[in-house]
């Protein structure tokens, strides 16, 4: 079976590459990567697969969306013969999927299209006028996958229930290294209340909010403590300002961290928190679960939709300080002890060979 992937978020994203990795054994792929810079050209493949970067995308593809699609399609026409491909995966709606749809219909293939973070808060809001034109798409697969359950609810409540029989959530898989490593009960840990929080620094992960939250819910705790890992104050001040001066002495600012460096912060924290505006999954929540961190996460985004609220944390409404406030109480409160103990920890449902297992038997069939 040949597999051709339309991706152009492959470059600044990790789980492609995981991803493709994950199912190499399971049939040949070919990636299709149109980029706008030639430092991309040179980006990290996978062994064995083949990759085709192509820069074909502007300042001017940026802002007009036909001329974009009309050069993406044309140059997947002229690289792709009809015998070579059996399945189109399209990793996006908009930027790969509608793209990919013209290419099926000429090829006469088999479409699946993917429905991220950047189609559901950003192209349902700016691309209301090609909806028929993603309608089109959509009609056409035979498939259309969902990172967030979250997601899927919103897909619903724009174009309706017409699709239902087509729609699979997928989760994106973590790193192998949290699933060898996860523990089943937590260990370590600390009299103080500390939260952590991994992430780069940006607007969207709301780092300011979160910061603001927690030391309300932790009010009674003289000595609680945000760690911050990802980014330095710098890095923060650059994008919020100033921390008020009496959480200065409060907040540690780790900068980037490895894997076990990650996993030792974990075992001494008391819950993790990342309350972003928008997120395609957040792998760094099931990572915390790996490791029997509570989390507090956004409703409506990511991992919203994969346990009951309250079964591993509560969700909060990103844009309000005292819902996340109250979400990170409630989290502290229930799971004093951390999470667990478990028999086996539910993070192991998020390896990358289950998940390739899925996309085998259940997607590319």
């Amino acid at each position: 079976m040949n597999v051709l992937h339309f991706c152009s978020y492959y470059v600044g994203s990790k789980v492609y590459f995981e991803l493709f990795n994950s199912i190499a054994n399971t049939c040949d792929q070919h990636v299709y990567v149109p980029v706008r810079s030639d430092e991309h050209l040179s980006t990290r493949q996978v062994s064995g697969v083949e990759f085709y970067f192509i820069k074909n995308l502007n300042i001017f593809t940026r802002f007009f969306f036909l001329l974009k699609f009309m050069l993406v399609v044309r140059a997947a026409l002229e690289k792709y013969p009809k015998n070579n491909i059996d399945i189109i995966h399209a990793h996006t709606l908009y930027a790969d999927g509608i793209p990919a749809f013209i290419f099926s219909k000429v090829r006469r293939k088999k479409l699946i299209i993917a429905i991220r973070n950047t189609d559901v808060n950003l192209g349902f809001k700016y691309y209301r006028h090609y909806k028929w034109l993603a309608r089109s798409a959509l009609t056409y697969s035979s498939k259309i996958i969902f990172i967030s359950p979250a997601h899927k609810v919103r897909f619903q409540d724009y174009f309706g229930h017409c699709f239902d029989d087509k729609l699979f959530v997928i989760p994106n898989g973590i790193d192998g290294f949290y699933i060898n490593n996860a523990k089943q009960c937590k260990v370590g840990g600390s009299e103080k209340k500390i939260a952590l929080h991994v992430a780069a620094i940006d607007k969207n992960k709301n780092l300011k909010k979160t910061i603001l939250a927690f030391f309300i819910a932790a009010k009674k705790h003289e000595h609680a403590e945000f760690r911050v890992a990802g980014g330095t104050y710098t890095e923060y001040q650059n994008v919020f300002g100033d921390l008020p001066e009496h959480l200065k002495d409060k907040v540690v600012f780790l900068g980037k961290l490895d894997k076990e460096q990650l996993v030792e912060h974990m075992s001494q924290s008391s819950v993790f928190i990342m309350a972003s505006l928008k997120e395609t999954f957040g792998l760094v929540y099931v990572e915390a679960i790996s490791q029997c961190l509570p989390i507090v996460y956004t409703c409506g985004q990511g991992v919203d939709g994969y346990f009951n609220d309250g079964q591993y944390g509560f969700k909060a409404d990103s844009h309000s300080i005292e819902s996340i406030s109250t979400a990170i109480k409630n989290t502290l409160n229930k799971f004093p002890n951390g999470l667990g103990p478990f028999e086996n920890n539910p993070a192991i449902n998020f390896s990358w060979d289950k998940i390739a297992k899925t996309y085998k038997e259940r997607v590319y069939k």
